[in-house]
């Protein structure tokens, strides 16, 4: 044991020696051939996925040699885009070139979907919006990782007396908050369906987006709060346990049934949002008030999220403008907003005097297009003040982070 042992620690020390004696500027030692299936493997040649090239077009690829057929899916320019498989057993597909963005993508492998196994970029999601690998076309560096100073993101984790379960939040706090006593605007920014709390943050770059606006003095600083927006418990918080008046999961770990209306862009469920709602405003806005330096008034508190969440701020911020004076609505609407929300539409004045900003915003090929007309016009009818934005674009993460960029500049001046 002692001999094997000291051979063990010589190894890795070795492996220490040669690592830091690589010459600056000169590529590290190749390594080990990885596991089959995420690289080359013993004998194979490596999967080199994705492969963006300078013309921004890029190349995906996956090993599978035994499949029938492999499509490419997701998030890139409304296609799919069938592979063609080597004499390796590797499928290949060449696509763009792309407008500079991020993109998420996967495949299909005879009718099974899955990620890129070389890539480490993902997008977290489930149910109908799965994980799916992520690469970027650079370019537009508005969402990149500057040289500007940086904020924070934390997780924080709150006891639900709503829901009677522990649940998670994922805050922003804008760069400097830690060294001086400045009270700051919050900004509580609501995911999609098959989004978890983490979303607007690993996937949306909303904390990379605020740095540069901020450093850019575009937008004023602000604190910007992710919360889960199921009335379920919080991801990664210890063994599932049902809400409070809801049945337990029919599968260990699997999250209860969303609600009627918490599919894409619904209404949230009903005026006030309901479960969701009722935990936003009786557990979430007091812990984070609590615990946060936060100006506490209307004027520095905005609601905002797409789709789903999109829905959950009508929801949520039409019979609550007393609370909210800043209210973005993503990629949403709703199907009949004045018999639905009749408080809200027959005082414009009252309204117009308590929101600051009310901003709707949708992709001119997103299947949510109708309900944020239909929004628009109740809107425009009865004389609310508002902005309506139709960008390019589709159901997508891609045109969700340019909103976010367009709108947060508006906020709280």
């Amino acid at each position: 044991m002692h001999r094997t042992s000291y051979w063990l620690m010589a190894a890795m020390l070795a492996v220490g020696v040669v690592s830091a004696q690589t010459p600056a500027g000169q590529p590290p030692p190749t390594a080990p051939a990885a596991p089959q299936g995420r690289g080359g493997g013993r004998g194979r040649p490596p999967v080199v996925s994705p492969e963006v090239h300078a013309d921004k077009s890029v190349t995906l690829r996956y090993r599978a040699p035994n499949a029938k057929a492999v499509t490419l899916i997701g998030e890139l320019d409304g296609k799919t885009y069938p592979m063609t498989k080597n004499d390796n057993g590797i499928w290949e597909v060449k696509i763009g070139p792309l407008a500079p963005d991020v993109y998420n993508y996967q495949f299909n492998i005879d009718g099974i979907v899955t990620m890129d196994p070389t890539n480490p970029s993902v997008k977290l999601g489930f149910g109908a919006f799965p994980p799916a690998s992520m690469f970027e076309i650079p370019g537009d560096e508005f969402d990149d990782a500057r040289e500007v100073p940086h904020g924070t993101v934390r997780v924080e984790t709150y006891h639900s007396k709503t829901l009677g379960v522990p649940r998670t939040l994922w805050i922003y706090t804008p760069p400097g908050y830690e060294r001086g006593n400045t009270r700051y605007p919050v900004f509580y920014l609501l995911h999609g369906a098959g989004n978890i709390d983490s979303s607007w943050m690993l996937t949306g770059r909303a904390n990379y987006i605020m740095d540069n606006l901020i450093a850019e003095g575009k937008a004023k600083p602000m604190i910007i709060v992710n919360p889960l927006g199921y009335a379920r418990m919080g991801i990664g918080t210890g063994p599932e346990r049902p809400v409070i008046g809801a049945a337990p999961p029919s599968t260990p770990g699997a999250a209860p049934a969303a609600a009627p209306g918490r599919g894409r862009g619904g209404p949230g469920g009903g005026p006030g949002g309901g479960a969701f709602g009722k935990d936003l405003l009786d557990d979430v806005i007091p812990f984070v008030e609590a615990k946060f330096r936060t100006l506490k008034d209307p004027a520095n508190r905005a609601l905002g999220g797409l789709s789903m969440g999109g829905g959950h701020t009508v929801a949520i911020g039409f019979p609550n403008t007393k609370l909210f004076s800043h209210l973005v609505v993503m990629s949403a609407g709703a199907a009949n907003p004045e018999e639905t929300y009749p408080d809200f539409f027959k005082n414009a004045d009252l309204v117009n005097k308590q929101l600051k900003l009310l901003w709707v915003g949708v992709g001119k090929d997103d299947f949510a297009l109708n309900g944020s007309k239909t929004l628009d016009a109740a809107l425009t009818k009865n004389n609310i003040k508002h902005t309506f934005r139709i960008t390019e674009g589709r159901h997508e993460w891609v045109v969700w982070r340019h909103h976010l960029r367009e709108v947060a500049p508006l906020m709280f001046r």
